[in-house]
């Protein structure tokens, strides 16, 4: 891949990247670690994509499996975790945004990629390497518990 191609992708699909590892990891410098490495296995990769929408969805994957092996790693369990705020629009999605952050990951990075992204259901299941319908009960599972959690904020 050559340079210049490289910074249309990052210029295209940097912001969805890093959105996406941060949705597992919940912390900005580890989304950023991840998004770098992600665009350097970009840079490094010998293939073809027959369309923009599959470099992105290969990107989504590759950040999707650093992430999960960011936190399975043993650095990452035995340090403290620092506070920050979490990146939004706008301070009206602030709320919707941290509800959908404290979901578990497997429900979080679902509906992230499900609203958030507009990736269809089968798209998700390629990129999450798992079944349509995994990914089906995952989003109505997911809804359900927000749900629940916004019913509850509603009521204090």
């Amino acid at each position: 891949m050559d340079g210049e191609q490289l910074t249309r992708y990052i210029g295209a699909y940097h912001a969805a990247v890093y959105r996406v590892a941060y949705s597992y990891l919940k912390n900005r410098a580890d989304a950023e670690d991840v998004c770098q490495e992600t665009f350097l296995r970009l840079y490094r990769f010998s293939g073809e994509f027959p369309t923009d929408d599959s470099c992105k969805a290969w990107l989504f994957r590759v950040a999707v499996n650093l992430s999960k092996n960011l936190l399975r790693s043993g650095w990452k369990t035995k340090r403290a975790e620092l506070t920050e705020d979490i990146p939004c629009e706008s301070e009206e999605d602030l709320g919707l945004l941290e509800s959908v952050m404290s979901l578990p990951p497997k429900y979080r990075v679902t509906i992230h990629l499900y609203y958030y992204e507009g990736y269809s259901v089968k798209e998700i299941a390629d990129i999450l390497g798992t079944t349509a319908t995994t990914i089906t009960t995952r989003l109505s599972r997911g809804r359900e518990q927000l749900k629940r959690m916004l019913q509850e904020e509603g009521l204090k």
